[in-house]
């Protein structure tokens, strides 16, 4: 709903219901549109869908993100001859980027405007750019558009931006099989545009969209690859939403193609409510006094606090008192909570039960393995009429500390060393292999750490494989470089089953302003070795700086203890903001690669206070684009889903994930070493709370 009105107020309601009770429908290609056209329509913010579309010119795997009301970005795996027809010569396996802006809101008289670039970091094989509008005459939404490139393959006028620049007359010819740089020389460049459009009529009695447009895309690629010998103009199709955020569409194009689109829309951005925990026994219930509870001395409220906190999913480490007996600083480790807030709720409402009277202000530090996040001060109250009227604002205060208590009076006499282990079944996946798109493994993954106290952990891994169709896998790396990643398919092959990880670690804090993480073991598939991590940041600053060394041995493909002969350092200086845009987070390190290379990464992920995260990394080294290889540079994309919204109790787990479009050697760092730790403090640091205050004022 992104949609402003002029006048026209009951209208404009109803464009807003219609908008509501149909969302916007995406394209075989991902971005919203008709069918294989785009329109100036967005989803909702935050909505990230994934589609695929088969059909028998070429299957389309896509995910697309809202990344701001009005910007919409999609990745694309395209197969072409998907059924292998001996009649067409096209074994293409395409990977491309998509971009569209909505320029203008829709309005009671004009339309809502986008412009896009389609395939602006690929081959060129979808290579064109677009101007489109898009307006809503009740059930029926109307677009028209004009394109460049593929949108001008049926061309209608010359370009009229040749008279700002007459190179804009001039298109680069598409190089099949190029290097998939960027294709920023041909934007909207060409002899000719093209006009599309099309429109959708809504039937929500039975949830259903018609779809039909004017594609100015003839296909003429495809047609000398043996697809067609001749394209209509004229798509049709029909889209039909069994549940809300998943659809089917069927499709009828070209003159000639057959398509079926299935999507499916989640909404990263939605806040979960707050989970009522599972009932037990307090520490002031005689009931209580069994078990583990008849071994804790009752008499003082840290021990009755202790209690009742880590039985709520919190640990307690130690407590103050300060300014005679009025404030208490209370030490706590989030264990089970996806929001930092709800479980600074749970204690403070466990606090007002088991602390006295006395006590009038609670401070709360945030600590994770060592290092403190944060520290909440709360301020108790026994006014009724403050406890109505007062604001979480007035109660809650962020201060502006990272520091422990020294010599606490009261500390938690945890055993160590504390083992902890989990069993699982996981699985892991080779995309976007030209032989094989999809190649997956399923294994039993063992996991196991040790909590040594001081700060001190030992942490491991290890899978045993249940399944796997890697065998299969006879592509060779052609890398000029030292092949540090490209031969992830020997370790695939040979390492089905192995040590994923093994390894020592120290955490804590320098001061109230430094952290630091150090490691040395096997850290990850492919390297073992040693290194360490420092972060300043401050509690009140957006702004954080961060630096990282390691030295490594690349591992043997078995994922035993041995290793090759290959070593190297590498060291990375590290800039991070945390920006005011709608939970974006920006991040450059720049230094030396594990192919010694060197050169810069940034980093933009955006982060919800649910756990969701969804990002994009690019990496530019002195490595020149051709001895790269396919692909130019490195790139990819992150992706964290969190299971609290799954799960019917609270939980901090998740599946985190990078898709990197192309393994190659260039850019390459230690995965999950070296620049961790401020991503790890993202759901405690100040601007992540503030958001958050009024769901940490306990009833």
């Amino acid at each position: 709903m992104f949609y402003r009105y002029a006048s026209g107020r009951a209208y404009g309601r109803a464009l807003v219901l219609l908008a509501v009770c149909n969302p916007a429908t995406a394209s075989d290609f991902g971005v919203v549109g008709i069918l294989d056209m785009p329109s100036a329509r967005m989803q909702q913010d935050g909505a990230l869908a994934a589609s695929v579309s088969l059909q028998d010119t070429a299957d389309f795997y896509a995910l697309t993100y809202q990344a701001l009301p009005w910007l919409e970005g999609s990745f694309r795996y395209s197969i072409f001859n998907p059924s292998k027809r001996d009649a067409v010569d096209d074994d293409l396996r395409d990977r491309s980027f998509e971009l569209k802006a909505q320029l203008t809101r829709e309005g009671a008289v004009a339309p809502a405007i986008a412009v896009g670039l389609r395939d602006m970091f690929g081959t060129g094989v979808w290579s064109g750019e677009y101007v489109v509008a898009s307006k809503r005459f009740g059930a029926l939404d109307v677009t028209i558009g004009a394109g460049w490139g593929r949108f001008a393959d049926r061309d209608v006028i010359g370009n009229p931006l040749g008279v700002v620049d007459a190179r804009f007359d001039e298109r680069p010819a598409f190089e099949e099989g190029g290097q998939g740089q960027s294709l920023a020389n041909t934007f909207f460049r060409g002899p000719d545009i093209g006009v599309f459009g099309g429109f959708t009529y809504d039937i929500p009695r039975w949830r259903l969209r018609l779809l039909a447009e004017y594609s100015s895309d003839a296909y003429t690629r495809e047609q000398g690859k043996g697809h067609f010998s001749d394209t209509s103009p004229y798509n049709y199709g029909v889209k039909w939403e069994p549940v809300p955020g998943v659809s089917f569409t069927a499709s009828h194009q070209l003159g000639q193609d057959f398509g079926l689109t299935l999507t499916s829309v989640l909404d990263t951005r939605s806040q979960a409510p707050i989970k009522a925990r599972a009932p037990f026994w307090s520490s002031t219930e005689p009931r209580s006094l069994t078990g583990a509870a008849a071994d804790l001395d009752l008499s003082n409220w840290y021990s009755r606090l202790l209690y009742d906190v880590e039985r709520s999913g919190v640990l307690l480490l130690s407590a103050d008192v300060s300014e005679g007996g009025r404030v208490v600083w209370l030490e706590i480790e989030n264990r089970e909570y996806q929001y930092a807030a709800d479980a600074i709720r749970r204690v403070l409402a466990l606090a007002e039960v088991h602390l006295p009277v006395a006590v009038k202000t609670v401070n709360l530090i945030l600590q994770t393995d060592e290092i403190v996040d944060a520290t909440i001060s709360y301020r108790r109250t026994s006014d009724s009429n403050l406890l109505m009227t007062a604001t979480a604002e007035d109660r809650l205060t962020i201060l502006p500390t990272l520091e422990a208590r020294p010599n606490p009076r009261y500390e938690t006499a945890f055993r160590v060393p504390n083992l902890s282990s989990s069993v699982g079944v996981s699985s892991r996946f080779q995309l976007m292999d030209p032989d094989d798109p999809l190649r997956y493994q399923v294994f039993a993954s063992i996991n196991s750490a040790a909590d040594l106290g001081g700060g001190w952990f030992v942490r491991g891994s290890f899978a045993i494989n249940l399944y796997n169709d890697f065998e299969d896998i006879d592509r060779d790396s052609d890398s000029v470089l030292p092949r540090v990643r490209s031969d992830v398919a020997r370790y695939l092959k040979d390492g089905d089953s192995g040590i994923q990880a093994l390894y020592l670690e120290r955490r804590g804090m320098l001061n109230g302003e430094v952290s630091y993480r150090a490691y040395g073991g096997i850290l990850e598939d492919m390297y073992s070795g040693v290194g360490a991590e420092l972060l300043w940041r401050q509690p009140e600053s957006r702004i954080a700086l961060g630096f990282n060394a390691n030295w490594v041995q690349q591992r043997d493909f078995n994922r035993g203890f041995g290793h090759r002969d290959f070593e190297t350092t590498t060291a990375h200086a590290s800039f991070y903001w945390a920006t005011p845009f709608d939970g974006y987070d920006f991040a450059v390190h720049a230094g030396r690669y594990l192919a010694r290379d060197v050169g810069a990464t940034f980093e933009l992920r955006r982060t919800f206070d649910n756990g969701w995260m969804i990002g994009a990394f690019a990496t530019f080294t002195d490595v020149p684009f051709d001895d790269f290889g396919e692909g130019s540079f490195d790139k990819g994309l992150f992706f964290r889903i969190p299971f609290n919204s799954l799960v019917e109790g609270d939980s901090r787990g998740s599946y985190t994930t990078l898709i990197r479009l192309l393994q190659r050697d260039g850019g390459q760092r230690l995965e999950n070493f070296g620049t961790t730790l401020w991503w790890e403090s993202r759901p405690t640091r100040m601007d992540a709370l503030v958001r958050t205050l009024d769901r940490m004022v306990p009833n």
